[in-house]
């Protein structure tokens, strides 16, 4: 009796512990990533070398796109790359 007990007891936390952790939707980081992005590139835009400011707006718009049509791993791909490429010439620019 007190196996099949013991044996309930942590099934249940098992059970507890994997539904209190659920990843986030693609959709919503998809849209979350891109937000992060734009506010990242419009704060630092005046220090961005034109070349730059060029590509990161091209992969934002890119992600925007995608996500229009619903491919949100692709979408999550170039606002992640995106915000690499901020936050390494955001680091280039520390060190000048």
């Amino acid at each position: 009796m007190t196996a099949k007990l013991t044996l309930f007891f942590f099934l249940s936390l098992v059970m507890f512990s994997c539904a209190k952790h659920r990843p986030v939707p693609l959709d919503v980081q998809c849209d979350n990533d891109i937000k992060l992005a734009s506010k990242h590139f419009k704060a630092s835009n005046d220090e961005l070398e034109k070349d730059m400011r060029k590509k990161l707006g091209n992969l934002i718009k890119a992600a925007k796109i995608q996500q229009q049509h619903g491919k949100y791993p692709s979408c999550i791909d170039k606002a992640q790359r995106a915000l690499t490429l901020l936050k390494a010439d955001e680091q280039s620019i520390k060190e000048k």
